[in-house]
């Protein structure tokens, strides 16, 4: 038996095997829970609301930032996305050195939509990596 004819079969095998392994991956990649959404449909609609009454003045349209010099970037481009739930949550309420306080003017409901409307603009890393620190500081109910 010639050295070529021997060699078929265990081609055969490793497409076979390569051709398996891609079907399990495919399929358990089709499987994967999906994480759920942060938010409804419904609360992003309030909070993209609530965002262009309140917060795009300062922040921008698109939370591009700095249309006061002192309101930084929302979106993914800066480090917004470091800061967990409830210390965004707390600046919102309470405000901080550059930013008014708008907890006598937003409801919690409002707080929590227009939190989770700017947690669209960051990247899935970026989102993860921010509800990983929020396990830790989760939003605070009233």
């Amino acid at each position: 038996m010639s050295a070529d004819k021997r060699e078929q079969p265990a081609r055969s095998r490793v497409w076979l095997f390569a051709s398996l392994f891609l079907l399990v991956a495919i399929l358990l990649a089709a499987c994967a829970v999906q994480p759920e959404p942060l938010a409804s449909a419904a609360q992003l609609q309030l909070g993209e609301q609530v965002y262009a009454q309140t917060c795009a003045v300062c922040h921008g349209d698109g939370g591009q930032g700095h249309v006061l010099p002192a309101a930084p970037a929302l979106d993914d481009s800066e480090h917004a996305w470091h800061h967990p739930d409830a210390q965004i949550q707390q600046l919102i309420v309470l405000g901080g050195p550059t930013m008014p306080a708008l907890g006598g003017q937003l409801s919690h409901e409002e707080v929590v939509a227009v939190i989770r409307y700017i947690q669209t603009w960051w990247t899935p890393e970026q989102l993860q990596a921010q509800q990983e620190f929020s396990r830790q500081y989760p939003l605070r109910e009233p």
